[in-house]
């Protein structure tokens, strides 16, 4: 039963499709997992909603003995308590709930920040305010482990930090099939996305290293289509490419250059970076350089006009204010706008659309904002900057 909410790219379709004997991916939240054990399923990730559990079930057929956090972002385990009224219903042992134990201190974090969470996703996902609740409703796991733990005699949950430090793969040594979890999305790795907290680029390389020491066979990632042919390859190579975007970004740095330039100015080489699983389809490799300026350097561009500003609004107001022939600016943008050059129209426009006020001239300047971050949204590969061009300022 496919979901009725198909904006967040990040909901599955409810399928449930075999990857080796006893191993099934299920649609709940991206590739969810199921895996037959004698005691009953090991299920990972368990989707955005109770509602969507039961016929998921019901085409399962059999227990779920485990439920396995695949780490610690909100939404993934919505449905836990759809689990378990189903095992009620059913009159099924009620599942017991394994998680990393870094997991129990991010859902306290989630909790005491339910807010922001909610302002974040709104952007990010472009989801409406009342349809997010605060506190999130979130389940913390019964069981928790720290290096490795073995579920049954052929189930074995490894840590992997990688998008969070609380990421569980799943290894099934006998038929050599990997979860990779959230370490694996079939895309360039989501690190540094514009409105989250740091994330350590070479610790992901490391984890990646790690799995491919596996010699997998089959790689499932958290997003995408099972990989089946050289699945070590793509994990080293994509190790291999997060360790170039390190050492490059801190060689500009040792330079002297900033953010802004080290995004324009690094190339990037083709056999790490033009291949199918680093497809920028929601990170962005800039993302990705702004992270590892971020995690050697303070928040100052090293402006100083920026390092004690005015309020935003207030610094806005003087700058439109002493554009005497505002006109001018619109007229410019439009030319920057007919010429294909969208992102330099915004960067002019800002000079009037971000002050306040009624005047005639600014609100013309914010509409023109809106349809340039149309046009920028529309030429975007990455759903997430996709989403916030959309979602105003």
């Amino acid at each position: 039963m496919p979901f009725q909410d198909r904006k967040n790219p990040l909901y599955g379709t409810g399928e449930i499709t075999e990857v080796a004997p006893g191993v099934r991916t299920i649609g709940l939240q991206g590739n969810s997992l199921a895996v037959e054990t004698p005691s009953g399923l090991v299920v990972v990730d368990t989707g955005p909603s109770p509602d969507v559990v039961a016929p998921v079930l019901d085409q399962l057929g059999e227990p779920v003995r485990w439920i396995v956090y695949s780490h610690g972002h909100l939404g993934y385990n919505y449905g836990v308590p759809g689990f378990f009224d189903y095992a009620a219903a059913h009159g099924e042992r009620r599942p017991t709930v394994v998680a990393h134990e870094n997991v129990i201190r991010r859902y306290q974090r989630y909790l005491e920040t339910a807010g922001l969470q909610n302002h974040i996703n709104t952007r990010q996902f472009r989801r409406a305010m009342p349809d997010l609740t605060a506190p999130p409703p979130i389940t913390f796991p019964d069981q928790t482990y720290r290096e490795a733990m073995t579920l049954a005699p052929d189930v074995r949950l490894l840590w992997a930090p990688s998008e969070t430090d609380d990421v569980t793969a799943v290894w099934l040594p006998s038929q050599r099939v990997l979860y990779g979890s959230a370490a694996v999305i079939n895309g360039i790795p989501n690190i540094g996305t514009p409105m989250r907290t740091m994330r350590d680029t070479v610790r992901w390389a490391d984890t990646l290293d790690r799995l491919a020491a596996l010699n997998p066979a089959v790689l499932v990632p958290e997003f995408g289509p099972v990989v089946r042919e050289d699945p070590v390859r793509q994990l080293t190579m994509t190790a291999a490419a997060l360790r170039w975007l390190r050492g490059a970004v801190v060689d500009q740095l040792n330079q002297g250059k900033r953010a802004d330039d080290i995004v324009h100015d690094l190339r990037y080489p083709a056999e790490l970076f033009d291949v199918p699983w680093m497809r920028e389809h929601y990170g962005h490799r800039e993302y990705i350089v702004r992270d590892i300026v971020r995690s050697e350097t303070g928040w100052w561009d090293g402006n100083p006009t920026t390092l004690h500003p005015s309020r935003p609004d207030v610094a806005a107001a003087a700058r439109a204010e002493a554009i005497t022939d505002k006109q001018a600016v619109l007229d410019h943008t439009s030319r920057l706008r007919g010429e294909g050059r969208v992102q330099e129209a915004l960067h002019v426009i800002d000079l009037l659309a971000l002050a306040p006020g009624d005047d005639p001239l600014v609100k013309q300047a914010r509409a023109v904002k809106e349809e340039l971050c149309a046009e920028r949204a529309a030429e975007a590969s990455s759903y997430v900057s996709r989403s916030f061009y959309r979602s105003g300022w």
